[in-house]
């Protein structure tokens, strides 16, 4: 008699990075057990019949601000993570900002003391490496840090907290920081804006009366980016780091790394919904609900910016989820300036890249390394990104005929206003189930996951994906 699974679905197309085909997904013990024929129907305690629909490598999110333990009338890990399940998300990395920054082994404990009895999905931890903590670089990576985040400009001074041991202004510092990272062999993930370019000319709009939210963009030219990106890379080929380049927003910028790679520097990169789906004029109609750093772009950037996407210069896809409430947001209106930086996204991302594969913008084997594989890869995931035997069973299972409008109301994100700049978007394709280690964690509009089952994921290896 044939040994019975836990879990089989079947009836979906199976997309990869490589392909996508009919067939049937057999689970056990948590794990993908074997991949089968369409017409397969083996012994199982559960079948699930996904006819019509397509299933994904769990989303894995590699750019998360929960902030918890933290300000929970804006998001809590409870609430972040149901939100990441409603969105397809399997895995979350959090990003180390929080009122107990991870910059040290004991921050890193404490947040995950603080996380794990909430968690829905899978999750893992960046550390914070800074000029103030030097000497806390390595204990962060015994902790099991997937990677390290620097700012390279300073956080705003109410927030110095928060950003304890994450930030660096100094060149030369940035050099030390970069070497200790370096030796710990894990990537090195770096927010990228030229702080004197920015705080000059935002003062210079400000004496000339320009308080509007298209002002934020113009505070923060292209050129504030890609100085910063060009300073980074440099660095990183000199200390043969493995360095990271989050939310780009110029193409240029993705030139510039495109460029570094074919010298040999190990770089990766990402963008973020708002780069792609947004431009500046958001900030004319939302002030505000449309303020991220670095700021919207032009459409002649957006459309850069895609290229990028399609050629494999950006790898992944993060949210840059960064929950607000309504009236810190709302500040914008009388003062761009006053209003915090940062949209939610962990929600409408699946939706929104579904919804460019359909318009032709790329594939959907595109979409799934952007959204999942590729991410696994650059943060070695253990398990996670791939459908295929001995894998996680994290599955994402999507509607592509679903066509529907977004409505932030009807999100779970305690900070769910943070997305009315996509209000009336026209949607085609959405999230039905999502499954984690093949629990289904979301289904047909509600979570169904419990809070503690999501699992801390440490990295498998510390060691680049290659070598100048």
């Amino acid at each position: 008699m044939p040994e019975a699974f836990d879990l089989v679905l079947h009836g979906a197309t199976i997309v990869t990075t490589r392909e996508m085909r009919p067939g049937t997904i057999a689970v056990r013990g948590g794990r993908i057990a074997a991949l089968l024929d369409r017409d397969a129907r083996p012994a199982t305690a559960e079948t699930i019949d996904a006819t019509g629909l397509h299933v994904l490598p769990g989303l894995i999110d590699p750019h998360v601000h929960t902030r918890h333990p933290g300000m929970t009338e804006r998001e809590d890990f409870l609430s972040g993570t149901r939100a990441a399940a409603a969105g397809g998300i399997t895995t979350l990395l959090e990003m180390p900002i929080s009122s107990v920054p991870s910059s040290s082994a004991a921050g890193v404990r404490r947040r995950l003391e603080s996380m794990r009895p909430d968690a829905c999905v899978d999750f893992g931890l960046y550390g914070g490496a800074g000029e103030e903590n030097l000497e806390a670089i390595q204990e962060q990576a015994d902790a099991g840090v997937v990677a390290f985040k620097t700012f390279l400009q300073p956080p705003p001074p109410a927030r110095l907290e928060e950003f304890r041991g994450l930030w660096c202004t100094s060149p030369v510092a940035l050099r030390e920081v970069m070497a200790s990272v370096a030796a710990t062999g894990l990537r090195h993930a770096f927010h990228c804006e030229h702080a004197p370019l920015f705080l000059e000319l935002q003062r210079r709009l400000e004496v000339a009366g320009r308080v509007d939210g298209p002002a934020h963009a113009d505070s923060r030219p292209p050129i504030v980016e890609e100085t910063s990106v060009a300073m980074l890379l440099a660095m990183a080929e000199e200390a043969r780091a493995a360095v990271h380049a989050v939310h780009l927003s110029s193409p240029r910028s993705a030139r510039l790394v495109a460029d570094a790679r074919a010298r040999g520097v190990d770089v990766t990169a990402e963008t973020c919904p708002p780069y792609l789906f947004l431009t500046r004029e958001a900030l004319g109609l939302h002030a505000g609900f449309a303020k991220c750093n670095p700021p919207l772009r032009e459409a002649a950037d957006v459309e850069g910016l895609w290229e990028a996407v399609r050629h494999g210069t950006i790898d992944v896809i993060g949210t840059d989820h960064s929950p607000f409430l309504d009236e810190e947001k709302a500040r914008g209106f009388q003062n761009i300036f006053l209003a915090p930086p940062g949209l939610c996204g962990l929600e409408i991302v699946a939706p929104l890249m579904l919804t460019a594969a359909h318009d032709g913008r790329l594939s959907l084997p595109r979409v799934a390394s952007l959204l999942s594989t590729r991410a696994a890869e650059v943060f070695a995931l253990p398990g996670k990104g791939r459908l295929e035997p001995g894998a996680d069973a994290d599955l994402t299972l999507v509607d592509l005929t679903a066509d529907w409008t977004f409505d932030h109301r009807r999100c779970l994100s305690k900070s769910r206003g943070n997305m009315r700049v996509f209000d009336g978007l026209r949607l085609l394709g959405r999230v039905v189930s999502t499954f984690v280690r093949g629990q289904r964690v979301f289904h047909d509009g509600e979570v169904t996951g419990r809070p503690g089952d999501g699992r801390f994921i440490r990295p498998e290896r510390r060691v680049p994906l290659t070598r100048v």
